[in-house]
């Protein structure tokens, strides 16, 4: 990277709530942290990260979308954490002083990246309080909200796990709100995502859809607006029931 002021413009190009969050981490970087940075671009479906390869590298994440794999369960993608807000990766190995990477991350859709060696992100957030205390914050935040979530769904049933799922899926894939959202999802997914069998998925989806709380086009899930604002009134009160 040649200036901070090039920096500064691939952040301000970013989304809104990513540009807001990396503005502000980036804004007592050094310039011989600026000057280390690479731009990369790796396309949908290539590994950003490989579980057990040494944490050489850090990357903050400019555009697209990051899934994991844990090759220890199933083999397949799934969502142990929210990628969407977490900007940076490859550094949770570096507070905790482990030497490999301890998950395997890849491109769920096209993304932009800055690379940077894991020695020089971790002596540049030494002696950057600002870009430390916004990098924990952002961390905290997305680990309390998950911790909160996985205790909700413990006390629902497979339709209930669905409906919070639907709700958080349509949050993200949205474009606005005049447009339904495709469930890109096979069932087997599905059953994955909220921790059900198939055949539970399977029973839950025909209720939703009895309801119209989905529509199925081509077998597969569509979401339009007002489904989801239904959707979130179904989830507020299984959570209802469930607190009682």
């Amino acid at each position: 990277m040649e200036s901070k002021e090039q920096l500064m413009k691939l952040a301000a190009a970013c989304e809104r709530e990513r540009r807001q969050y990396l503005v502000q981490f980036f804004e007592f970087i050094p310039d011989a942290v600026v000057e280390s940075f690479q731009y990369i671009e790796v396309k949908k479906g290539q590994s950003i990260i490989i579980e057990g390869q040494p944490c050489e590298y850090v990357y903050i994440v400019l555009e697209g979308d990051i899934k994991g794999i844990d090759y220890h369960l199933t083999g397949s993608a799934y969502s142990f954490m929210d990628f969407s807000k977490m900007y940076i990766l490859g550094d949770f190995e570096g507070f905790s002083y482990t030497p490999d990477y301890i998950i395997t991350l890849y491109a769920a859709l096209d993304c932009r990246l800055l690379k940077v060696s894991a020695a020089c992100y971790h002596s540049w957030m030494k002696h950057d309080e600002n870009a430390l205390l916004l990098r924990l914050n952002n961390i905290l935040g997305i680990l309390t909200s998950e911790r909160r979530m996985d205790r909700n769904f413990l006390h629902l049933g497979c339709k209930g796990r669905l409906i919070n799922y639907l709700v958080r899926y349509y949050e993200k894939n949205r474009a606005c709100e005049s447009k339904q959202v495709k469930v890109a999802l096979t069932q087997a997914e599905l059953a994955e995502k909220v921790g059900a069998n198939i055949r539970s998925v399977q029973r839950a989806i025909a209720s939703l859809e009895s309801d119209n709380l989905v529509s199925i086009v081509n077998r597969k899930m569509m979401l339009s607006h007002e489904q989801y604002l239904q959707l979130m009134e179904e989830a507020k009160n299984e959570r209802k029931k469930n607190s009682r």
